[in-house]
C-alpha cells in the first residue's frame, strides 16, 4: 500500500518548508494525489493553528457581541472550539482585544493534559478521514514539533512523558504508513543565527522571546540568543531520540549544506524509487 502521510520535521532554519514543498511537488509529478500542509496552516486537518478553547460562558459572552462567531466554531466536549484566526483573516477590522483574549485561550496555551488530549483526538479524526482517500499528505513539523513545543519549551516536562506522548501520536497515525523524513543540521548554532538573518526581524524577536521565556528557559536562566541556541539543542537531542523510537519509517537528510539540488537528487530517490512510497 502507498503512504498515506510524510511527516517532515527539524528545527527551525534546518529546510523543512523547502523540503516539504519540494517532496509534494514530486509526489504531484508522479501523478499521485498530494496535499501539503506547513507550519501555520489555519485549515490544518491535524493541528490547531490559532483556535481557542472555551467554555460555554465564555462562548456566549463572545457571541452576545459578534454574532458570527458561530461561523467560525465548533463545539467539542461541552467546550467551544474558536478559529479566531480564521475569523480575523476574514474580518480583519476585528478589534485586537478580542483577538487577544482569545490567544489567551488558545488550544496551545491550555494545561498540558487538555492541550494533549484535543490533539489526539484531532489526529484520531484525521486519520480515519485519510484511510478513505488515495491522498498522500505532507505535513510539515506537527508530529515532532509542536509536541515538544508545549511539552520541553512550555512546560518543561520528564523525557518519560514527552516519549509518552509521541508514542500515541505515532501509534494513532500508524495506519496511513508514514514515513517521517528528518531535516538535520549538525550545527545548530550556524543553522539558526543563518535563519535570523534571512527571515524578518519580528521573527527573530518572537523566537528568541518564547523559547527563553517558557518554563524551559526560564528554569535554566537562559536568556538571547545564545539561550534560544541552548533549547534548540536540548531539543534536537530530545527529537533524534525520539526518532529511534517510532514503529514506523525514519530517513534523515542532512542538509548541512542547504543544497537544493543535494534535496532534490534525495527526495527524488525516495519518492520515485522507492516502494514504501509508491506501490511496485
Amino acid at each position: 500500500m502507498t503512504t498515506r502521510l510524510i511527516l517532515i520535521e527539524g528545527l527551525p532554519g534546518s529546510g523543512k518548508t523547502s523540503t516539504a514543498e519540494a517532496a509534494h511537488q514530486l509526489l504531484k509529478n508522479t501523478s499521485m494525489s498530494s496535499a501539503l500542509f506547513l507550519e501555520g496552516d489555519v485549515a490544518h486537518p491535524a493541528d490547531y493553528e490559532g483556535v481557542a478553547y472555551l467554555t460555554e460562558s465564555e462562548w456566549r459572552t463572545f457571541q452576545r457581541k459578534h454574532k458570527d462567531i458561530s461561523t467560525y466554531t465548533e463545539r467539542f466536549d461541552g467546550h467551544y472550539l474558536v478559529a479566531y484566526r480564521k475569523w480575523h483573516d476574514h474580518h480583519p477590522s476585528l478589534d485586537s482585544a478580542t483577538i487577544s483574549q482569545l490567544e489567551q485561550r488558545d488550544v496551545y496555551e491550555l494545561p498540558f493534559e487538555l492541550h494533549q488530549s484535543l490533539i489526539l483526538k484531532k489526529w484520531e479524526a484525521f486519520v480515519a478521514q485519510a484511510l478513505t482517500t488515495d491522498t498522500t499528505y505532507v505535513f510539515e513539523c506537527c508530529f515532532l514539533q509542536n509536541p515538544l513545543t508545549i511539552g520541553l519549551i512550555k512546560y518543561d516536562l520528564p523525557e518519560a512523558t514527552l516519549e509518552a506522548y509521541i508514542e500515541r501520536l505515532a501509534a494513532i497515525i500508524e495506519p496511513l504508513q508514514p514515513i517521517l523524513i528528518y531535516v538535520d543540521q549538525p550545527d545548530v548554532e550556524k543553522s539558526f543565527r543563518k535563519a535570523i538573518k534571512e527571515r524578518p526581524t519580528e521573527w527573530a524577536e518572537g523566537f528568541v522571546s518564547y523559547y527563553t521565556l517558557q518554563a524551559y528557559g526560564v528554569n535554566r536562566s537562559l536568556s538571547g540568543i545564545g539561550g534560544t541556541i541552548t533549547v534548540l539543542q536540548e531539543r534536537q537531542a530530545v527529537e533524534r531520540q525520539l526518532l529511534d523510537t517510532l514503529p514506523f519509517r525514519v530517513e534523515v537528510f542532512s542538509n548541512e549544506d542547504f543544497s537544493a539540488e543535494a534535496r532534490q537528487g534525495w527526495l527524488e530517490q525516495l519518492i520515485q524509487t522507492d516502494a514504501g512510497i509508491i506501490d511496485g
